[in-house]
């Protein structure tokens, strides 16, 4: 500036150019400049960070990872879903004029248009493309974003392909070369060991268990594939074909609830949970929930473990301990049907009802 003064980062930068605005973008009131950095915030950490994580990876600035792609892309669908509701009675973020909100929202927006959602996507979001057109039209705004760019698909990870080896060419024969003479094999006790014996492949102790005859990948199939309860349910079959002497059953809630804001951020947080706990897939089925509503809930499920202890199988993931286990016994009526509604999704505990939820399979 002619002051001399030095900003940088972005958000920074746009409030100060905001406030020398002769148009109110940061809001006529306090509570309008809370909810313009509210939303400049959502935008930024909602959905522009979760775009950023898909795109460093399909275009190779991080290794790629498939989990990890639809985790960040689950999590920037949820976003875009709160934003469509909200915008089905609005024009604008805030009031009836635009504000810096509507311009940073939008901005993120005109980026993910034209290349993470395609037509199909955007088709599932009228009222966000319909503010997005309000917002980038604007005469002013126009000047400086030009025209809009949409995709025509959604970018996705393309493998690199792996280069050609050359033949490399043949030597010429040696006219009547003399037969190379074949060397003596050495004797079996002569070979020369590795200097470096190879490490054996550490061993998951859950391996060691008894067999069991109650198989936890067709329980997960079975649970896809049929209702929770009633006749022929998912219940059904596990009830018949589950070995307490293989498998243990853990209820599980998150310790620090009070901390739980917006349900669909903690649900993503279920999410990342247990994407952490990839390494134990072949030894733990879990079905986790959010109960209650926005700023009042808490999240709670339960876990179906092999061997008696949860810890071996759970302490993969960094984040365990913010969790409590018990135990559920099945001879217990009210275990029971703490199990049973955690499968079901229809768990309510003490007065707040099952709201979201996901599954470890």
């Amino acid at each position: 500036t002619g002051s001399g003064l030095n900003l940088f980062e972005t958000t920074a930068i746009a409030r100060y150019v905001a406030r020398l605005s002769k148009n109110n973008l940061l809001g006529t009131i306090p509570e309008e400049t809370a909810q313009v950095d509210q939303w400049v915030s959502f935008g930024d950490t909602e959905i522009s960070a979760n775009g950023s994580a898909v795109r460093y990876m399909i275009n190779g600035y991080v290794p790629y990872n498939k989990p990890i792609d639809t985790f960040y892309r689950d999590r920037n669908t949820r976003a875009l879903k709160v934003l469509e509701a909200y915008l089905a009675t609005r024009t604008f973020l805030i009031s009836e004029r635009i504000t810096l909100a509507d311009i940073s929202v939008a901005s993120v927006l005109k980026s993910q248009f034209s290349w993470l959602l395609g037509p199909e996507e955007r088709a599932l979001y009228p009222n966000t493309v319909r503010f997005f057109e309000t917002i980038a039209n604007q005469p002013a705004i126009k000047d400086v974003w030009g025209e809009s760019v949409y995709a025509d698909k959604s970018a996705v990870y393309t493998p690199p392909a792996k280069p050609k080896k050359e033949a490399a060419p043949a030597a010429p024969k040696p006219a009547n070369a003399p037969a190379p003479k074949k060397e003596k094999e050495p004797e079996a006790d002569e070979e020369e060991e590795p200097l470096v014996p190879e490490e054996p492949k550490a061993k998951n102790p859950l391996d060691d268990l008894p067999k069991s005859n109650f198989n936890l990948e067709q329980w997960k199939r079975e649970y896809s594939n049929r209702d929770t309860r009633g006749a022929g349910g998912s219940l059904e079959y596990f009830y018949q074909n589950f070995d307490k002497e293989g498998f243990s059953l853990w209820k599980c809630k998150f310790k620090y609830n009070d901390e739980l804001t917006l349900t669909f951020m903690s649900s993503n947080q279920i999410g990342g949970f247990f994407n952490r706990l990839e390494a134990s897939r072949k030894y733990l089925f879990g079905s986790m929930g959010v109960l209650g509503e926005a700023n009042n809930s808490i999240i709670a499920g339960c876990f179906i473990c092999r061997g008696q202890d949860y810890k071996p199988v759970i302490d993969v993931a960094p984040d365990w301990e913010s969790y409590d286990f018990e135990p559920i016994n099945l001879e217990n009526k009210a275990d029971k049907a703490y199990f049973e509604a955690s499968l079901a999704w229809d768990l309510e505990i003490d007065g707040k009802k099952w709201a979201d939820g996901k599954n470890f399979k």
